[in-house]
This record gives structure tokens, sequence and C-alpha cells, in this order.
């Protein structure tokens, strides 16, 4: 008998707990409730150790300082500027399509719910930078950690080898923080069915419709963050978009199929390289780099939709500062966010935090996260092969 996939067993645990907690009585769902809890729980758990350590490991794989001057800052300027369009979509499909309307959550959460006060534009970007770094970790800011892993991650690259030591641990502790994230997330059937139990008990099965609408906006804004790409590929790369998808096309099918972005690089680095004939230097610089920080489908698209949903369950209106916020924090976001399934949910929780929203809209969505994920990582992998054909463009030996 064919095991049944992780994507699935999560949707699975999203309709049997929205019909369980139909039916089931109020002292079995304060039985069930806890395990939902201590998930949510373990999700806070590994944002910050993940973060740091997938960030940094990436820096140190460059080997020597003068790959970031020459390749690193024209990599990292087309990451950022394509993240700061795929979110940018994100919110803009968001707001226009509204998923999550008719969709609610609980009164009791959405009164438990206290907005934080919205800062300025000067006073958000101010917050960004890292000061006293373990203070804001307990404060649930985790900006400052990605920008000092930034930080951290270049000054380890400018040690040559006095820092190899440093950048083996720093790898070995990325894969142990991507092992316990795995485990984590092997456990979302459970967190899913324990926290939609109680909302089905709430509001019954009529909530399963409006999940089509969150469906559909991500993958109405993956669409459009692909028609940017190749607008990118025919102004900026002087490249025909049909030719590039054609010799693109293996590792687009690839990341759809897998949902894994790091799972796809080796037919990615093939493609760019035998088919689309970029300068192996360039593609093994991009590539490995864009694997674990290129996410705009994961990183930025679906964590600023996922903010727009949740703040709609919760009847929370979005000022235009939070709106820029979440502009922000996806983009940034993109470079934290791990090249494999299921880490686009650490993410998303990132950026729920700093917006200063509640993570409960994150029970519903992660069930149907296998259907998102395959059209994400169609989306982080091709950007990430649109940046290295641009880098390539202008680079000069």
């Amino acid at each position: 008998m064919k095991k049944l996939g992780l994507g699935n067993q999560c949707l699975l645990a999203l309709v049997a707990g929205i019909t369980f907690g139909h039916f089931a009585s109020n002292d079995l769902l304060a039985f069930i409730t806890p395990f939902g809890e201590a998930f949510l729980k373990l999700l806070r758990l590994v944002i910050v150790p993940l973060t740091f350590s997938t960030i940094v490991a990436s820096f140190s794989k460059l080997g020597h300082i003068s790959y970031v001057k020459k390749l690193g800052i024209s990599t990292l300027f087309w990451f950022l500027l394509t993240a700061i369009i795929a979110s940018s979509i994100g919110v803009g499909v968001g707001f226009i399509l509204a998923p999550g309307n008719g969709l609610y959550i609980s009164n009791s959460a959405a009164s438990s719910y206290m907005p934080r006060d919205i800062p300025s534009i000067s006073s958000t970007l101010l917050n960004m930078v890292p000061g006293n770094l373990i203070g804001e970790i307990s404060e649930g800011k985790v900006i400052p950690v990605i920008i000092f892993a930034l930080f951290f991650g270049i000054a380890l690259t400018s040690l040559y080898e006095n820092g190899q030591n440093l950048r083996v641990f720093f790898d070995e502790f990325s894969q142990t923080m991507f092992k316990i994230t795995r485990v984590i997330i092997r456990l979302s059937p459970i967190g899913i069915f324990a926290l939609t139990a109680k909302v089905g008990h709430d509001y019954g099965l009529d909530m399963l419709y409006p999940l089509g609408k969150f469906i559909f906006a991500i993958y109405a804004a993956c669409f459009l963050q692909l028609i940017a790409y190749m607008l990118l590929v025919i102004f900026v790369a002087r490249k025909n978009p049909i030719t590039f998808i054609r010799e693109f096309w293996p590792a687009m099918i690839m990341a759809f199929t897998t949902s894994s972005t790091l799972g796809t690089l080796p037919v990615s680095l093939e493609c760019l390289v035998d088919r689309v004939k970029i300068r192996e230097r360039v593609a093994g610089f991009v590539a490995p780099l864009g694997a674990t920080m290129k996410m705009d489908g994961c990183g930025a698209i679906y964590p600023a939709i996922v903010c727009v949903l949740t703040a709609n369950i919760l009847h929370i209106d979005l000022s235009i500062q939070q709106y820029i916020l979440i502009i922000l924090t996806s983009t940034i976001a993109t470079i934290g966010t791990a090249g494999v399934p299921g880490t686009a949910s650490i993410m998303a929780t990132v950026v729920l935090t700093s917006v200063g929203l509640p993570l409960e809209g994150m029970a519903l969505v992660i069930g149907i996260d296998k259907i998102v994920d395959m059209m994400r990582t169609l989306t982080n992998v091709t950007g990430s092969g649109v940046c290295a054909l641009i880098v390539d463009k202008r680079y000069k030996e």
C-alpha cells in the first residue's frame, strides 16, 4: 500500500479536524486544543536559530571576500529587488482578492488580539538595526537577527582560512536545524488537527470554501511574479523569455513536482550551464546561494498573503504602515527561508510576528501547504535562474 505523503496527511488533517470539531463535545476539545498550542510553540522555537544558521552558512560557502565584492553585491541586489516586487505583488493580490473574508477563527481570538502601536516608517527601519540582540530575540523581533546574520556571514567570509572551523560549525549547525525543523514539520498533521478542531466546532464546514480563494491568490500572485521575471529577462538580460523558459524548463518542472528548491539545485545548475549557457563560475555562485536565499514564492508572496488572510479572519484592519512593514519584512525574509519543503510556514510566522499579528491563521493554511508549495517552489527556482542570467550578463571577468 502506498504511503500517504506529508502534504496529503496535512490536507487530510485539515478536513478531519474541521469535521471532528463540528461534532465534538467541549470537554473533548479542551483535551485536544493544547496539542495545537504546543505545535505553535515548536514553530516559534526554531525561527531564530534556523534563520541565523542558514544565512551564515550560505555566506560562508563563498570562500573568498573577492567573490562577495564582484558577484555577491550584484547577486544580492537582484535578489532583493525581485523580492520587493514579489512581496508587493503578494500584498496587492491579497488586498484585491481579500482571502479569508467570511472565514473566522473565533470571537475570543479576535477579542484577545491587541494591536500594537504602529510606528513611523523611519522608526520601523531603525528598529530593524540590531542593538541588544538577546533582548530583541526575547521580544520576538526577528529582522535584527537576520541583518546581524548578514554582517556575521560577510565577516566570516573575510577571515579566509582562519575562519574554516567556524564555517564548518555553522554549516553543521544549519544542517542540525534543518533536521529539527523536519521533525517539527512531521508533526504538522497533529498540530493542524488540534488547531482546526475548535474552528470546526465554532463555525462548521462552511469555512472550507474561502480557502479556495487563498489558493487562487497564491497561484495568481506567483503567476504575476513569473511575468515580472520575464520582463527582466527581456529588458535587463536582453534575451527572449520564451527561449529562456524552454532552456530552463526542466528545472521548473522539477521544482513544481518535488516542492524542494535544494532538491532541484542539480537540475538548475545543469540547465543554467549547459542549456542557458551561463558561465559555470557565475552559475556555481548564484544558484547555490539562491537555493537558500532566493525564496520569492515562500518568503515573500506566501507570508504577505498569509498576513492579509489572518487580518481578515480576525477582523483586523491593516494600516498603510503595516502593509509597508509586511513588504519590508517579507523582502528580508526571502533570504532566511531554507530551500526545503515546509519551512515557508516558519517564515510566515516570522512576518506575522514582526507585523504584530497572531499565528492562529497558520492553522488553516498549513493543511493546504502542499497545494500551494508546488507553485511557490517553481517561483523560487525560476527567480534564482533569472537572477543568475542577469548577473552573468552584467558581470565582467
